[in-house]
């Protein structure tokens, strides 16, 4: 079954202005911020995609898990005439361990003159994974302030149309700062891509935020998601096809693309379903205080064993022995551990049961 790099390489030849605008391209300009743009020359000189690579950071040219995919897609995309052609400008990446923030974000302008604005995703490192984490509270995170910030300033600059997208955190990124602009910025809007993105949070009233963005919305999730079905998600969503098993769903290479559409799936698994009212449950029983105290004793756990990403073998030692981890953590109460030891070792299993249940399928 066809993906995005086979759509590229199907669609490829025929530029937006001859084609228009799809689905599939939201997702793979979405995904093109997972790239390290790193060339201070884009602020004053934007380049196109054909021409321009981006750079090397620790041998890798992305964040996140899927680098040979990632690879591939940009060779293909390069080489095409559909988006060999957009100019990439205004990259940002942020990334502060203090304020435990990780945000990055990159312009393109298209051939249709309008501008995509893309929100990256989260890495594997342990501060973007615990930002994440923080979207649970009521308070903005700080990548949301910056992913506002960021539209703002892209508004101010360029006078065209705007797109707005992003996979995973991205997406969230996306929703928020088109539902926190002005009206003024947003009524040049002309969509909102979120792509398989956690949802806003119920304490910052995300049903009212998401009635400013209802009508040009378009929200993305596979049919075992996890990712995207967190917190309060949008009520209108479209239900996507996937290669893949369980939680390694959110992968947006394993994502089925037929001609310029995503396939649908009649309705999300009960699996999904199960999780998403579970954790909902959770989130109601517990107040701000206690979200907080669960997050910071978690990532203090990863922190006290020098875990700088969440690798195969940090998830094989946790779903170990879960008890023994947090048990390394003294100072936290008996009732938090046992929590806690619940909840890693859930993680843990989704983890490391992928090859099994995918031999399975």
């Amino acid at each position: 079954m066809s993906n995005i790099i086979d759509y590229i390489r199907w669609r490829g030849d025929l530029s937006f202005t001859v084609a228009p605008f799809c689905e599939v391209d939201a997702l793979i300009l979405s995904q093109f911020s997972m790239f390290f743009w790193e060339d201070s020359s884009l602020a004053s000189e934007p380049k196109p995609l054909r021409i321009f690579r981006p750079e090397l950071k620790e041998g890798k040219i992305s964040a996140g898990f899927a680098e040979e995919d990632n690879i591939e897609l940009l060779n293909v995309a390069m080489k095409s005439e559909r988006f060999g052609s957009i100019l990439i400008s205004d990259y940002v990446s942020e990334w502060d361990k203090n304020l435990e923030k990780q945000f990055a974000a990159v312009t393109f302008k298209l051939p249709d003159e309008t501008r995509f604005i893309s929100f990256r995703g989260t890495d594997s490192t342990i501060i973007g994974w615990k930002e994440d984490f923080k979207l649970a509270y009521s308070r903005p995170i700080h990548a949301q302030g910056s992913a506002l910030s960021y539209l703002e300033n892209i508004a101010e600059i360029y006078p065209e149309k705007l797109r707005i997208g992003g996979h995973s955190k991205g997406g969230n990124l996306a929703m928020y700062a088109s539902a926190m602009t002005s009206r003024q910025i947003r009524d040049r809007i002309i969509a909102v891509y979120n792509n398989d993105g956690p949802g806003l949070s119920e304490r910052m009233d995300a049903k009212s935020l998401y009635a400013k963005i209802d009508s040009i919305l378009h929200s993305f999730v596979p049919q075992s998601s996890v990712i995207g079905m967190l917190l309060d998600h949008p009520d209108r969503f479209e239900v996507v096809r996937s290669d893949s098993v369980s939680v390694w769903q959110h992968n947006p290479y394993r994502w089925r693309v037929e001609g310029p559409r995503f396939v649908r799936a009649d309705s999300l698994t009960k699996d999904s379903v199960y999780f998403n009212l579970v954790f909902a449950q959770w989130l109601a029983e517990v107040d701000e205080e206690e979200r907080s105290i669960l997050v910071d004793t978690i990532f203090e756990i990863l922190n006290s064993a020098n875990a700088e990403n969440f690798g195969k073998e940090f998830w094989k030692n946790v779903a170990k022995n879960p008890r023994a981890i947090v048990s390394s953590i003294k100072h936290i109460d008996p009732e938090t551990r046992k929590r806690i030891s619940a909840m890693l070792a859930d993680l843990a299993s989704s983890a490391v049961l992928r090859k099994s249940e995918k031999d399975n399928k």
